[in-house]
């Protein structure tokens, strides 16, 4: 892509090889033991049951092929380790990998997961946005009397991009390498949307869009190895045993060591974790028809939600878009554009996410609140359970309301806040600000169909270089 080669250049006045914080400081404690009240990893997820991981630890041996040497990653349904491969022979160069170990509980929806993952690696290696997402190199099962546990075996990636984020000064990277990125990965969501027929907003209420699940490739192939000697061997990982049910949880290493400026421009971002993907093999993402099948079950994380996930209207491939356009501010920013998705205790308020949607975009067409009054009460094929709440049959017991009058007035015009869509953005000066807020606006609509495409985004003005658009391009914008 254009520009790839400037960011290293332009980096240099704000990146810090060493502005990361040190992944583990070295033990008071010889045995590395971690307290036992001390919350580590997957114990986060209060609704998770640490005996439905697998039990795995540093020097294992798994598929009597891989080698696990650190645990590097863990979410809802599973952890990461970075092994070696046992199979290289003498005259081979090491090769290290991830090997990403499902939860047992997770079995049953085993063929889908690799149904996906085998989707994604193999329909079309030749798109332009191949290279920008993270294929499975393999799949092996765990199996034991009790358990079954599915790996799945990835090329080593250095580090999420709210890592890699923070390398920068102020935690915020320079526009042309947030440009530069945002095209590729716009590239990548092309891939998965056009070829793949996947929609990556996925089937569970948290997941999937977001910083954390973009990865950043390794600069070089001495990297691997450089963060294996000085960090793996000098500063084993701190772990605690429960003393009842003698599981181990051990704590994950949270960066991989520093990075000099010149290899920015081989450190490239993937999208991944394409567990809870949705197919949608009928419908074509290029199609812009609002009469297309589509689906209301809740979806996204709570601050990249869709305004027709949250009303239940009925959401696509372009929920996609919506999370992406939300996302970019993650990016160029380093701050979230909604502020008031949370209620003081922590808990998703889909009125005041809506207030803000309303301040920042405008309040939603007549047609769009018709469509989820009627849409939000149509029932699921069967209920669902949100966390620990009782089962819910539609949209609306999910997400409350009505949020409108007959009228199409907002119920609760109180809640909505005085912030405009052009005062999120600080960073930018006033010409960028004025095209990436065209950009911005290209993707986050009430009405889904109005929303450009993946292939459409990756050609606007914004993600140039030079800076340069027309005037006319500007005035012909709605």
């Amino acid at each position: 892509m254009i520009g790839l080669r400037l960011t290293s250049r332009v980096a240099k006045r704000t990146f810090s090889s060493l502005r990361t914080k040190p992944l583990h400081l070295p033990p008071t404690d010889p045995t590395f033991a971690i307290p036992s009240h001390e919350i580590v990893d997957e114990e986060r997820y209060p609704n998770n049951v640490p005996q439905d991981y697998y039990p795995a630890k540093p020097g294992e041996t798994l598929g009597d092929k891989y080698q696990l040497l650190a645990k590097i990653g863990w979410g809802t349904s599973s952890t990461v380790w970075l092994a070696r491969d046992l199979t290289r022979g003498q005259w081979q160069p090491e090769r290290t990998v991830a090997v990403k170990i499902s939860n047992s509980c997770y079995g049953k929806s085993g063929n889908d997961l690799l149904s996906i993952e085998e989707t994604v690696a193999q329909k079309n290696p030749s798109h332009q946005g191949y290279g920008s997402v993270r294929t499975c190199l393999e799949s092996f099962e765990l199996k034991s009397s009790d358990r079954t546990n599915i790996c799945l075996v990835y090329e080593a990636m250095r580090e999420p991009m709210t890592v890699f984020q923070q390398r920068f000064e102020n935690g915020r990277m320079p526009l042309p390498v947030a440009k530069a990125y945002i095209g590729l990965l716009l590239l990548g969501l092309q891939y998965l949307h056009a070829e793949c027929r996947l929609v990556h907003t996925g089937k569970k209420v948290a997941l999937d869009l977001k910083l954390a699940n973009i990865l950043m490739t390794f600069e070089n192939e001495k990297a691997i190895p450089r963060f294996i000697e000085e960090q793996v061997t000098k500063f084993p990982m701190y772990y605690k045993t429960d003393p009842v049910t003698k599981h181990t949880i051990y704590q994950s290493y949270d960066g991989f060591g520093p990075m000099e400026v010149e290899d920015i421009a081989n450190v490239l971002p993937n999208i991944t974790d394409f567990g809870s993907a949705w197919k949608f093999d009928t419908v074509d993402p290029e199609t812009k028809s609002q009469h297309q099948s589509v689906v209301t079950y809740p979806i996204q994380p709570n601050y990249y939600r869709a305004p027709e996930v949250v009303l239940g209207y009925g959401w696509d491939y372009s929920a996609d878009i919506w999370n992406f356009g939300v996302l970019v501010w993650n990016i160029i920013e380093g701050t979230e554009l909604f502020t008031q998705v949370q209620d003081a205790n922590g808990r998703y308020d889909p009125k005041s996410h809506l207030a803000e949607m309303i301040a920042l975009l405008g309040p939603p067409p007549k047609e769009v609140i018709e469509r989820a009054e009627y849409m939000s009460q149509v029932d699921y094929a069967s209920p669902i359970r949100i966390g620990a709440g009782k089962p819910c049959k539609n949209a609306r017991e999910v997400f409350g309301g009505p949020y409108f009058d007959k009228e199409g007035i907002f119920l609760h015009e109180d809640l909505i806040p005085s912030r405009k869509l052009e005062d999120t953005i600080p960073s930018l000066d006033d010409s960028e600000r004025e095209l990436f807020l065209s950009f911005a606006r290209d993707m986050l609509t009430w009405v889904p169909s109005e929303r450009k495409t993946a292939r459409e985004l990756t050609v606007h003005p914004f993600l140039n270089f030079d800076g340069y658009v027309t005037k006319d391009f500007l005035e012909e914008r709605p």
